[in-house]
């Protein structure tokens, strides 16, 4: 199921967990594909970056990248950009030899799996990051906040004891770093 979810929203462009957990309130069609489930967004993302589905998506994005291929339903012939057609082909000959089909194949799926790459680092990699940073619990954040005032006693402590004035000047600027980031949580 969360393999359908995921393959449907990056059809539709949607590389945000929480995108594709919207989309699953919103649109029928990913409703039908969840058999209405509703995973949240965090649950998304596990699934997402768990190295074991990370490489079946990838083997799965190809698959269905030359299944399209194969069936006619897209074409590599043309190259789209910004609504302009270009053709990509200019061979002359209409017949095509059996080895050249299979290195055609072979680099067709080099390309499919450089393109998942680049999908992967560009678009998912830095929705997942965005869709992580926000949520943090009231514990978590506690939590980090006693992390900041044991560091900045220890730097309060390093600064009495230092009788340099440029590691004592080094290390207030790192305390008042540190007091900025407290403030903010």
């Amino acid at each position: 199921m969360m393999l359908k979810i995921i393959l449907y929203a990056y059809t539709q462009s949607v590389f945000s967990g929480r995108r594709i957990e919207k989309l699953l309130h919103d649109s029928i069609r990913l409703m039908w594909l969840a058999q209405n489930q509703t995973p949240s967004y965090k649950t998304i993302n596990r699934f997402r970056v768990n190295p074991n589905t990370d490489a079946l998506i990838e083997s799965l994005f190809i698959q269905f990248h030359s299944q399209c291929l194969k069936q006619n339903l897209i074409d590599d012939n043309s190259i789209f950009i910004d609504g302009t057609k270009v053709e990509a082909n200019a061979n002359r000959y209409t017949f095509v030899w059996k080895k050249s089909i299979q290195n055609h194949e072979s680099k067709l799926n080099e390309n499919s799996k450089a393109l998942y790459r680049d999908l992967v680092e560009e678009k998912i990699i830095p929705e997942i990051k965005e869709d992580g940073d926000s949520d943090l619990t009231i514990e978590e954040i506690d939590l980090i906040g006693s992390h900041l005032d044991k560091e900045i006693e220890d730097l309060n402590h390093s600064i009495q004891n230092e009788d340099c004035t440029q590691i004592r000047k080094q290390t207030r600027k790192k305390r008042t770093e540190i007091k900025k980031f407290k403030k903010e949580i």
